[in-house]
């Protein structure tokens, strides 16, 4: 069995996958920082979030060592003596570590994880001594940027703008690795996943941003409200806020299309994917990791108000806004979607998943359906008041 380098794997996707292929037999050697609390103690905590037992973690130990490092440092910041040793033992790079920001505030940190890490990782990948050596990379569906129409595993760069500088440097990212595979004779797949959501069964996650950004919007609102309600409901009145018929009907617009689709793929379906790659050498190329169907934002919107039990609050476009201007308190709610708005009104492509599909092919791995159950699961499990074990 192949030994795989990991990063990122205290963060969500990344320690899924850990999880996934520590369970495939695969033996790892994770990249992690020191922090306050330890590189070994925070992987134990993200690990066993997701694990059945303490007693399964206890059975992997001897499957994975911590390399405590820092991506975006020269050679890691791993000392000599062991970098040597690593690029002998490791065959496969899994490049997971990502900085995940919408502030423009962070573009410099952003520049610096993504690009910067990426290239890092790059230079650590080929001076592997494995004959197989190869490099995986975990970048995002939405290096698409602002495209429009349909977007391919094969597209990259279509003179397209971004919405944010974690769109772009992901992106440049890519570019990085398509020159070192050209230039080096690396073999490099570029995994690209959607939005990407709690598992499909359980609706677990370690991490809420993303679509969950939008349903904390909800949800804060909503409290707001009902405590306002509890204590005379002077706020409340000014809106026109009120329960009616057992449900706190709350009468302001939010700023988005409802017929605009969010592209969410659960993260174990992720998992799937890649780790199914990892097995059988697929690549090296593009993979789109997405949804073939994916709901609409009105349709979510409809989910979430109901497992809230809120009733009032209404999608309108742009348009509608420039014609009866915000209230405070619609003000006040869209602040608290200003990082995520272009995904709230912008058409996004078509994705299309050829190679994915053909990797897949004889097996019984699928994208879930996005049913209504599926997104009750999600979101209760962060309704319920679960939060992050980071």
């Amino acid at each position: 069995m192949k030994t795989i380098f990991l990063t990122g794997a205290t963060g969500f996707i990344g320690s899924n996958l850990a999880c996934a292929l520590l369970r495939a037999g695969y033996g790892l050697k994770l990249l992690v920082r020191d922090r306050k609390t330890g590189a070994a103690e925070r992987f134990r905590q993200s690990l066993e979030y997701l694990l059945d037992s303490s007693d399964e973690y206890a059975n992997f130990q001897d499957r994975f060592e911590i390399i405590r490092g820092e991506m975006t440092q020269e050679h890691m910041g791993i000392p000599s003596d062991a970098l040597k040793k690593l690029r002998s033992d490791v065959d496969i790079v899994l490049h997971c570590a990502a900085l995940t920001s919408f502030q423009e505030a962070e573009k410099g940190l952003l520049e610096k994880c993504n690009v910067e890490g990426a290239r890092n990782i790059l230079d650590f990948t080929i001076a592997l001594k494995s004959p197989s050596r190869a490099l995986y990379y975990v970048s995002t569906a939405y290096v698409c940027g602002q495209s429009s129409g349909v977007f391919t595993e094969d597209d990259l760069d279509t003179g397209q703008d971004f919405n944010n500088s974690y769109e772009e440097t992901k992106f440049r990212a890519e570019q990085l690795i398509h020159e070192y595979r050209d230039k080096f004779n690396l073999s490099a797949s570029i995994f690209r996943p959607s939005i990407v959501t709690g598992d499909s069964r359980t609706g677990k996650a370690s991490r809420f941003d993303g679509v969950y950004s939008y349903v904390k919007a909800l949800h804060l609102i909503a409290g707001l409200f009902a405590k306002d309600l509890e204590r005379g409901g002077k706020r409340a009145s000014a809106v026109g806020a009120a329960y009616r018929d057992n449900r706190l009907d709350i009468p302001v617009r939010m700023q988005a299309d409802p017929d605009k689709t969010l592209n969410i793929v659960p993260v174990d379906y992720v998992t799937d994917c890649v780790v199914r790659c990892i097995r059988t050498s697929a690549g090296p190329t593009t993979y789109h990791i997405i949804n073939r169907d994916p709901p609409t934002l009105g349709r979510l919107h409809e989910t979430v108000s109901s497992l809230l039990n809120v009733s009032g609050i209404r999608l309108a476009g742009r348009n509608e806004f420039s014609l009866i201007p915000m209230t405070d308190w619609e003000s006040f709610f869209s602040g608290s979607l200003r990082e995520i708005q272009p995904y709230l009104e912008t058409a996004e492509p078509v994705f299309t998943d050829d190679n994915m599909r053909e990797v897949l092919k004889g097996t019984s791995i699928l994208c879930p359906e996005i049913t209504v159950n599926f997104l009750e699961t999600l979101f209760a499990f962060f309704i319920s008041g679960a939060r992050s074990v980071k």
